[in-house]
């Protein structure tokens, strides 16, 4: 606003100055030739040799800004005006076209500046006469300096205002985001539920309180997950100890037989095996979560993966009579160790939860871009309201959250494994008729 303010003010100076300067240069230009049109009329009109130069100065010298010396043919000076300022030797010689220059006058603290030019009068006899004439332009300058010292100040005191005005219009502009900086600075932790967009923003800041609001619903979920996982890990930690610390003692109370002894090491043993494969999940999580688990993707065959899981899995369907089977041979570009260990922790899972005589059946089919390896049992599935839950960690349907076999992480590491090759797991379920999970994979 400045820089323009500065500019239209100097362009308007300018064009101010140009404009006195082509007037008094015109003016100037006009007078010498009126001059000499008058002093040729006149000089033929009078007889007497030096009559017509008194008549002629007599009637140029009433004139209050212009200034003139006359220099007879031999060089004398015939006469000039009182207010004739300018030495004759500060005029330049006269030339065929019209020429001025300015010329300044100090005395003290008085200035005044003119207007200088020097022409011939061809006159009667064919006699050339100098005249010397000073145009006082000093008004005008005067003019224009004031003019200049009123435009700074105007310019100075407009630049001041729109400062004050644009430095208004920024804090009231600002003003809701100040309060929205506020509102921020009031959330704790125990305050994640809080959410700003509930209140009424300017257009421009909707979406800044919207996309926070967002924001804070993750770290709000984040928070509530780590808070359960930290309260799940103490508990399934308790379990194994409790049960280690509890055989520990009930055998050392007291001596026991060589048999009495096996079994207490065996259940220590279970117990242990239990902490142990709790904590290696644990590990891969969190290895996952900080993207430390490096993939090595290489083509995978199904119809191969599917034949080692059902030659794994098949003593301990057997013992329910369940019958495993397999469709679909496709190629997947996949980690094949995650993979077969996502595939088992679902079929260990469907397992568990079909009952005698089920059927479980691992599918492989694909599209322009994804792989889709299922596994869908006839078991008891899964009610609606734990759908959205059981791929959490620590989260169990069973009542029983004691189970040695089960950890609680299964489901947890297939999400993972899933997010970790770009895919995603999904379920659909219904109680009484089974469960279909899906791992869904990227071909890229």
């Amino acid at each position: 606003m400045a820089i323009v303010l500065y500019s239209v003010s100097g362009l308007l100076y300018s064009t101010l100055r140009s404009q006195l300067t082509q007037k008094d240069e015109q003016e100037l230009r006009s007078s010498m030739q009126f001059q000499k049109e008058m002093a040729i009329a006149i000089s033929e009109r009078q007889s007497s040799e030096q009559q017509w130069q008194k008549e002629l100065f007599e009637y140029v010298v009433q004139q209050e800004r212009l200034s003139l010396r006359i220099i007879s043919p031999d060089g004398k000076v015939y006469s000039q005006s009182k207010n004739m300022r300018v030495p004759q030797s500060d005029f330049s010689p006269p030339t065929e076209n019209f020429s001025y220059r300015a010329w300044r006058f100090h005395e003290g603290g008085h200035k005044e500046k003119y207007l200088i030019t020097s022409t011939h009068f061809t006159l009667k006899g064919h006699q050339q006469w100098l005249v010397q004439a000073a145009l006082n332009v000093s008004k005008n300058n005067e003019i224009i300096e004031d003019y200049y010292k009123k435009m700074m100040s105007v310019a100075v005191l407009a630049i001041v205002l729109f400062a004050a005005f644009g430095y208004w219009l920024a804090r009231r502009g600002l003003s809701p985001l100040r309060t929205i900086v506020a509102e921020i600075e009031k959330i704790r932790a125990e305050d994640l539920h809080a959410r700003i967009s509930t209140q009424r923003w300017p257009t421009e800041l909707n979406t800044l309180a919207a996309s926070f609001d967002r924001m804070m619903m993750r770290l709000e979920a984040s928070f509530k997950q780590l808070n359960r996982f930290s309260s799940d890990i103490a508990h399934e930690l308790r379990g194994p100890i409790n049960n280690l610390i509890s055989a520990a003692s009930v055998t050392q109370a007291k001596d026991r037989s060589s048999q009495e002894y096996q079994e207490t090491l065996a259940a220590i043993v279970e117990e242990g095996e239990r902490l142990s494969r709790m904590i290696s999940s644990m590990l891969f999580l969190a290895r996952a979560d900080n993207s430390r688990e490096v993939l090595t993707k290489e083509t995978v065959s199904t119809t191969r993966e599917f034949e080692r899981l059902i030659n794994f899995y098949d003593v301990l369907a057997e013992e329910k009579n369940i019958t495993l089977t397999s469709e679909g041979d496709i190629r997947v570009m996949a980690d094949p160790l995650l993979l077969q260990r996502a595939l088992s922790n679902i079929l260990a899972n469907a397992i568990r939860h079909t009952g005698e005589n089920g059927r479980i059946v691992l599918t492989a089919t694909e599209d322009t871009d994804m792989s889709y390896l299922s596994i869908t049992d006839n078991g008891e599935g899964i009610s609606a309201e734990h759908l959205p839950l059981i791929f959490d960690r620590f989260y169990r349907i069973d009542a029983a959250r004691s189970l040695a076999e089960n950890t609680g992480l299964g489901l947890a590491i297939v999400k993972t494994i899933a997010e970790l090759h770009g895919g995603k797991i999904s379920v659909e379920s219904e109680p009484g008729q089974g469960s279909k999970f899906t791992l869904a994979l990227p071909k890229k």
